[in-house]
């Protein structure tokens, strides 16, 4: 998998989270922070992970 590729699904499934959660948040309340924190930790670990293989990558070279 290239960078660019691990990027252009990244960023998709960011703007998918951020769909997701302006629904939720439309229709409910109570489940929107749950949501949003589950779905930021793991957005954002994906995109440290990324990073960091990026870099590691970028040193090899």
């Amino acid at each position: 998998m290239t960078p660019r590729l691990t990027g252009t699904i990244m960023l998709i499934l960011s703007v998918c989270y951020g769909a997701a959660v302006a629904i939720v948040a439309l229709t409910t309340d109570d489940a929107v922070g749950t949501f949003a924190l589950i779905g930021g930790i793991v957005l954002g670990v994906l995109w440290t992970v990324r990073a960091l293989l990026l870099r590691g990558a970028a040193n090899r070279s």
